[in-house]
């Protein structure tokens, strides 16, 4: 595996990315958000990257504009997202089989654009709240019942933060509209995955399922 440091243009301003490229054939592209008040190099960012590169699927993770303090909207969110994949899909040597992984508000963030972008193949949606903020015309759930993509829910069994109800929330939705979908628990593991044991089952699950979901 390798990585490269990459520009993702979006509105006025360059976004600074890390692409992970597998040493092998690469099978496929994924975005990788992180949360809010996150960043790209936090170890369940990291290690997501890099499970998904050495499976054969480039991974590119970027710090959201604003990120730093968080003032991240999912309108803003929803823009680098797609700059994200416009990076992947302009790229000579990942193949047009996209994906997004996103992590608590970037879980949201790929519902939504898991819906809106019929390029996106698969989506895994890792402690994602299925509501963020009261303002109404953000729906992830209804957003992401539209997708063409099979979808992974992935969540820690000590997750305090985003409920699992959540995820039963939009694999209720998901299968009512006849979107595949499956809801994993990592054993052990909190919001972000810790401790190193619970990270390194996530990263590994979402890597094979990436795999097999982009083959």
């Amino acid at each position: 595996m390798t990585s490269q440091r990459v520009g993702i243009r979006v509105a006025d301003a360059e976004l600074d990315g890390v692409l992970h490229r597998p040493d092998a054939t690469t099978i496929g592209g994924v975005a990788v958000l992180h949360g809010f008040g996150g960043d790209p190099d936090q170890p369940h960012i990291v290690a997501t990257c890099d499970a998904l590169a050495n499976t054969g699927v480039a991974a590119l993770r970027f710090a959201y504009r604003d990120h730093r303090p968080p003032r991240m909207t999912l309108a803003s969110g929803l823009a680098d997202a797609a700059g994200a994949i416009r990076v992947l899909k302009a790229h000579p040597e990942v193949p047009e089989r996209l994906g997004v992984v996103g992590f608590s508000f970037g879980g949201s963030v790929a519902a939504l654009a898991a819906g809106r972008d019929s390029r996106i193949r698969a989506a895994v949606l890792a402690a994602a709240p299925a509501q963020i903020g009261p303002d109404p015309k953000w729906k992830p759930v209804a957003e992401l019942s539209r997708t063409r993509a099979r979808v992974l829910l992935v969540w820690g069994s000590r997750d305090n933060e985003v409920p699992f109800e959540n995820a039963e929330r939009y694999a209720a939705v998901l299968s009512q509209a006849r979107v595949p979908n499956r809801i994993v628990t990592i054993e052990g593991g909190d919001h972000d995955f810790a401790p190193a044991g619970p990270r390194a089952e996530m990263s590994r699950t979402v890597a094979e399922w990436m795999r097999e979901a982009l083959a």
